[in-house]
């Protein structure tokens, strides 16, 4: 019951970001202070339909988006079908990665160093949403919020969900905060920076 009043309370915590932001957040995805940085080296572990671990540096020389995003936040729900066929759109692509990186809403900026995903309640709930959207998307998991927390480091990570386009150097090029209800930028994006090479 505890865990139900957290995840409401979370996700009512989203949409009050949401709808400060507002429906237009997503044209402010070039003016975001992590644009320019490097993506913060870290591990995220496999949670669902993947083995191995992924780290950050893996993913050099590749245009990558990673989606942060939880089963009991309605935008990410709202934009998980849409970012699913920007994946498919891509999918012939070998130079481009989509990494989601499932949360349970737990975490937020100056949490102790000692913090967890609740995996009992996060995977089945993510399994859930895999099984309603009909996907075997690889899903991971930021277990210790490391990557979270590096970004925070240049400016505070803000909610879900939260989607970052990194370049082949490993740059972040775009941060997009919350659902607008219009992704078809990020999916220029992504050509742009495949195009470019």
């Amino acid at each position: 019951m505890l865990y139900l009043l957290l995840a409401i309370m979370a996700g009512l915590m989203v949409m009050l970001v949401i709808t400060i932001l507002g429906p237009g957040a997503a044209q402010m995805a070039e003016s975001h202070p992590w644009v320019g940085q490097p993506l913060p080296a870290t591990t995220l572990k496999p949670m669902l339909n993947v083995e191995q671990p992924l780290e950050t540096a893996d993913l050099a020389g590749k245009v990558t988006l990673v989606n942060f995003w939880g089963p009991w936040c309605p935008p990410c729900l709202l934009e998980f079908p849409e970012l699913l066929q920007i994946r498919e759109e891509f999918s012939d692509q070998p130079d481009f990665a989509f990494v989601s990186v499932a949360a349970d809403g737990g975490w937020m900026p100056g949490q102790p160093a000692s913090f967890n995903e609740d995996l009992e309640t996060l995977v089945p709930q993510s399994q859930l949403v895999l099984a309603k959207f009909n996907t075997t998307l690889p899903v991971y998991v930021d277990q210790h919020a490391d990557l979270r927390i590096g970004l925070s480091q240049v400016k505070q990570y803000q909610g879900y969900p939260t989607t970052l386009l990194v370049d082949q150097q490993g740059k972040i090029q775009a941060v997009w905060i919350g659902y607008g209800g219009d992704l078809s930028d990020i999916s220029k994006k992504i050509r742009e920076l495949l195009e470019a090479g």
